[in-house]
């Protein structure tokens, strides 16, 4: 059996925007809405926006990523030209 906040965790990153409310998250459950504000401090990737709203944390590992990439490419296009050519 899957624990709640794995459960929830799940099925809010299921969802389109990545968000959920409270109460979804109650009836998706089957629990009792007071319970899902403890299930959302439980679940690590999981954060609460204001007193009903639940959205899945976004990687930051994705924006230093592109930014590698943007740096590499800058360094493939702009430089190696030159040392090539000489």
């Amino acid at each position: 059996m899957i624990p709640l906040q794995v459960e929830l965790q799940r099925a809010v990153k299921a969802t389109k925007d990545e968000a959920m409310t409270i109460y979804e998250a109650a009836q998706y459950l089957k629990v009792e809405v007071e319970e899902v504000p403890m299930l959302v401090a439980q679940a690590e990737d999981l954060k609460m926006i204001g007193n009903e709203v639940i959205i899945a944390k976004r990687d930051k590992t994705n924006s230093w990523l592109i930014l590698l990439i943007v740096i590499g490419a800058f360094f493939a296009i702009a430089i190696m030209p030159y040392y090539i050519t000489g």
